[in-house]
């Protein structure tokens, strides 16, 4: 949030609007159909036909006085903060739509057809810059996106807090204080509390970096018997071989062997000591 002690007297000192800043100077000389396409839809490349269209928002085939409002923007809020009253943004809307219909509605029917605008061409429609009718299409985020940020805040070095100076900054961020203001008074008055304590409730605490923990001991797992290498696996074979009791004697006995080291038991027959892999096949020996 962009908002400072001397916003009110900022906002008094400067007039808002788009047309503020100096103009694009490729645009300078350029018609109102190229400037509109330029800056409004980021169109270079068009011609009559496809002006046409694009502006036949109900696709009847004709521009009515609704469809000629709306290639000037006519009714949007940054034409409507132009005029004074509402008496007086009438009488613009009616200027504009007169003019636009008695330079190309040729049979005075009240709308333009395909044919009328291109007999009059691009260069057929005229300006009401002065008028505040610069053809705004978009909501207001849209368009302070569209004709501002973009053009004056589209890099790292013109977006720090220093950069949003603009008139357009000041109204367009002051704007959005005065939703929040709007939000916290509704949010209070539900809760019963005070709007403070509401802006102070959504205030960001700073979440400190976590504290940083015991490194986690290496688990090094050891290789499983089957897959160690015999040298390996039966290095102690003579010494477990060592405490077993020979066969027929002891807890063991005649106790099939399992092992290697009760296979390897004194006196243990020899069909005990080799297993056949087809044993139960074969018999036994």
């Amino acid at each position: 949030m962009r908002t400072t002690a001397v916003l009110p007297i900022l906002l008094a000192v400067f007039v808002a609007g788009h047309g503020v800043h100096e103009e694009d100077p490729k645009l300078e000389n350029a018609n109102y159909a190229i400037r509109h396409m330029a800056t409004e839809h980021h169109i270079d490349s068009f011609d009559v036909e496809s002006f046409f269209q694009l502006h036949d928002l109900d696709r009847n085939g004709v521009w009515d006085r609704e469809e000629v409002e709306a290639i000037y923007g006519v009714h949007h809020v940054y034409s409507q903060k132009k005029s004074k009253d509402e008496i007086e943004h009438k009488k613009k809307a009616d200027h504009v739509v007169e003019t636009v219909l008695k330079a190309l509605d040729k049979d005075g029917d009240g709308k333009v057809t395909p044919e009328e605008f291109a007999a009059a061409g691009l260069t057929g429609l005229p300006t009401f810059d002065n008028m505040g009718a610069e053809g705004h299409h978009y909501d207001v985020e849209s368009e302070f996106f569209l004709h501002h940020e973009e053009q004056y805040h589209s890099t790292p070095e013109t977006q720090t807090e220093e950069s949003y100076s603009h008139p357009e900054d000041i109204e367009h961020f002051s704007h959005h204080d005065t939703i929040e203001r709007q939000e916290y008074e509704r949010e209070a008055q539900y809760q019963g509390i005070s709007v403070e304590e509401a802006m102070h409730a959504h205030e960001q605490v700073p979440v400190p970096p976590p504290a940083e923990s015991a490194p986690r001991p290496k688990i090094t797992r050891g290789v499983p018997p089957e897959k160690q290498d015999p040298s390996v696996r039966f290095k102690d074979i003579n010494k477990e071989t060592a405490v077993q009791s020979e066969w027929g004697t002891g807890e063991q006995g005649y106790k099939q062997p399992k092992s290697p080291a009760e296979r390897l038991r004194k006196n243990v027959p020899y069909k005990e000591r080799i297993q056949y892999k087809f044993r139960r096949s074969w018999g036994d020996f």
